[in-house]
């Protein structure tokens, strides 16, 4: 089992660090081809809304031929998309480049997600989910930061096809230790007790977690992307929003790994009920504050609540579907859900601070923390 864990949490560092990184390249791309800023904006749609397309069915495929065989035909197409991306010579190829490495950063974490739940059990799911998600964090951090480095050295297409080499030998290494049951079915038992997406959605337990993933998403998905109008409003200095960002990103990775253990010791359904609270209150004091020290200090622990939920709401999932087969079916329709959810929350925040102000817009944020304390709530109830 833990040779197993070791092997996902490196797929995950991988994933996550290459998704991260090749987005990194879009500067550079549209500094080559002369491209407008909505094209590239195209790029990045072609990357991260294929998981609410792909989630389902790469689901549905896990569930048939194994969640492990998935994630490392996934890195192969990752392999593919950095190679399609260095020998890219123009901007239709490149799109064609990005939407197959997509394909495999989308199906990769609803598949994840499941794999590592059914690898622990409840005593220590919540402490592992924790260490997952922190890991793909150090991905993003420590892979792209590399990446970016040779970019600078070696030019963004000699970086592109160097990183896809050593992604092939990984990918082929790992398939060599699946060949042997690449593309078994399941077995009879497992086929007997598999259950459908019907009644996946017919869970209430499913449902009320799901609704609680949505509803915190959509309060937390897009600070990040305007923390920094926001500081700019309250006359930050450009100097720190660099180190407000990165602090952010520290507590993503810390909120993770601590309420993640938390969930262990107290269950999911309190340790999320007591994270949104204080999530909305450091969303309402840092919309609200005038003094610099405070709103560096409610940034900081707003990182570790805003994705510090994910394993603890992962973990609700997973108790609404535990004693049943389909685990991989019920990640790929919350990752549906919640992609969605993700998708509508920028949209959603912008439209609001044109329309009341940014500090308002933050103050609703505030509000959907709490709101989505209401289905956990419900969860809890329910035996």
């Amino acid at each position: 089992m833990k040779k197993e864990s070791a092997q996902v949490n490196l797929l995950h560092i991988l994933n996550d660090g290459l998704k991260a990184s090749l987005l990194l390249f879009l500067p550079f791309i549209a500094k080559e081809f002369m491209i407008s800023l909505t094209k590239i904006g195209v790029l990045g749609s072609a990357i991260n809304s294929l998981e609410i397309i792909l989630a389902l069915p790469g689901s549905h495929l896990a569930s048939k031929i194994g969640g492990k065989k998935i994630l490392v035909v996934s890195l192969f197409f990752c392999a593919i998309g950095y190679l399609l991306t260095g020998i890219s010579t123009h901007y239709s190829f490149i799109i064609v480049a990005f939407i197959i490495g997509g394909i495999g950063f989308g199906v990769f974490h609803p598949v994840a997600f499941a794999l590592v739940s059914k690898l622990f059990n409840k005593e220590e799911r919540g402490r592992q989910l924790g260490n997952f998600t922190a890991l793909g964090d150090l991905g993003r951090v420590g892979l792209s930061s590399l990446i970016t480095f040779v970019i600078v050295y070696l030019g963004w297409r000699n970086t592109a096809l160097f990183v896809s080499i050593p992604l092939f030998l990984l990918s082929f290494y790992f398939i060599k230790l699946t060949k042997k049951d690449l593309f078994m079915a399941t077995s009879l038992e497992d086929k007997q007790n598999e259950i459908s997406y019907h009644d996946v959605v017919k869970n209430k337990k499913f449902m009320l977690a799901t609704s609680s993933f949505c509803l915190d998403t959509i309060a937390s998905a897009s600070l990040f992307i305007f923390i920094p109008f926001l500081l700019l409003q309250r006359h930050v200095p450009y100097a720190y929003l660099g180190i407000l960002t990165s602090t952010f990103f520290v507590g993503n990775m810390m909120g993770k790994v601590f309420l993640g253990r938390l969930v262990d010791k107290f269950g999911n359904t309190k340790v999320f009920i007591m994270s949104e609270l204080a999530m909305a209150i450091f969303i309402f004091i840092l919309s609200n504050a005038m003094w610099l020290p405070i709103i560096i200090g409610a940034s900081i622990i707003l990182g570790v609540f805003t994705k510090g939920t994910i394993p603890v709401l992962t973990a609700m999932v997973v108790e609404a579907v535990d004693h049943k087969k389909g685990m991989e079916k019920a990640f790929g329709l919350n990752a549906t859900f919640v992609g969605i959810a993700s998708t509508i929350a920028p949209f959603m925040l912008g439209f609001l601070s044109d329309k009341f102000g940014i500090i308002m817009a933050f103050n609703f944020s505030a509000l959907f923390a709490l709101v989505a304390t209401i289905p956990a709530v419900m969860f809890r109830k329910i035996s």
